[in-house]
């Protein structure tokens, strides 16, 4: 709260954390004489622990502590992050709100359902917020205006506090309604997820107070009788668990560099596999072909020589190889008539 120094702690666990004393003075309670929205039967307080950046919503997220007991709550501080849209739903859009610096489910929750009974009722309830808020910025404060949440009708000036006959008339039925459309699923006041939050996860103990010990004491300190001590008093005692916290972020299911990556990776693996069987075949191929090919004019050769030794000397050409019987005197084609002699004139 501001103008409240800001407490801490060097070390967790009991006794080093806050620990209230707490007087509930039931006989100051009013007394019921039927139910609606707000009615509270039970005897007791209900305590929530939050961010200092999110507004309180006890009535929705208090845990209670009861008189008669010492209640120790051990804390965890968690700290959330969500994926906004495609990949998650959660709000990252500026929140304008005149009442409220930081987004969060309950400030949200808090200002739609103020919003909502003002719009019906003209009044508020009394834990609603409704006086003219001062807004952070730079160099100080500056008050709202209708600038800074055009949808908000009651930023105009201070909210009056409904009274006996408004709330029951009017709040208490559209109270009910809020939380009806709630439970069938078309709440009034849908609130996103922000993107990143602060919660604190809870342990809680009790032990009963007073002992018959300290009975006789507590009644003389607080000049209370024991039966009063016993039906009014109670003990809260919060402490961090350990001076640590609890990170859970949301990540992505698949980012592009892991996509490209896992693709590269069955490509080097299958596709890889398969180009070297397809080259192999096609080596085998090209092997079996060769010694076909070869072996298949080697044949030709063969037989081409063994078709000239088998020819007629009357059908082979002078001077031919193949030939070795022939005459250098005999012409193509013609038979031997007889020897020719050489003369000279």
């Amino acid at each position: 709260k501001p103008g409240f120094e800001l407490l801490s702690t060097l070390k967790g666990g009991t006794g080093n954390g806050l620990e209230l004393m707490i007087d509930i003075q039931q006989d100051e309670y009013l007394p019921v004489f039927g139910e609606t929205a707000e009615t509270s039967l039970e005897a007791g307080v209900k305590v929530q622990i939050h961010s200092q950046d999110e507004p309180p919503f006890i009535d929705q997220l208090g845990f209670g502590v009861a008189p008669g007991f010492q209640t120790f709550v051990s804390c965890q501080q968690q700290q959330l992050k969500y994926l906004p849209p495609p990949w998650g739903d959660c709000k990252d859009t500026p929140f304008k709100s005149p009442y409220f610096l930081n987004y969060s489910i309950t400030a949200c929750r808090i200002e739609c359902e103020t919003r909502y009974i003002l719009e019906k009722c003209n009044c508020r309830m009394v834990h609603m917020p409704g006086e003219r808020p001062l807004l952070g910025c730079i160099g100080g404060t500056r008050e709202a205006s209708p600038s800074d949440s055009p949808n908000l009708s009651f930023i105009a000036g201070n909210e009056a506090v409904c009274d006996h006959e408004q709330y029951v008339d009017c709040a208490d039925v559209f109270l009910k309604e809020i939380d009806q459309a709630g439970e069938n699923g078309a709440s009034v006041c849908a609130c996103e997820t922000p993107c990143t939050m602060v919660r604190y996860g809870k342990e809680l103990s009790m032990v009963k107070i007073p002992s018959k010990a300290s009975a006789t004491y507590l009644a003389k300190k607080y000049n209370k009788n024991e039966q009063y001590i016993a039906e009014n008093f109670l003990v809260l005692d919060v402490f961090f668990e350990a001076l640590n916290f609890e990170t859970i972020e949301q990540k992505k299911a698949y980012e592009v560099a892991g996509l490209l990556g896992d693709i590269g990776g069955q490509m080097g693996l299958f596709i890889g596999a398969s180009i070297l069987t397809i080259l192999e075949i096609f080596d085998y191929l090209y092997e079996v072909f060769r010694d076909k090919a070869l072996g298949y004019l080697q044949k030709r050769k063969k037989s081409k020589n063994k078709e000239l030794d088998n020819l007629d000397p009357r059908y082979t050409l002078r001077g031919s190889p193949y030939c070795t019987r022939c005459s250098p005197h005999l012409l193509p084609r013609h038979s031997a008539i007889g020897s020719i002699k050489e003369f000279a004139c």
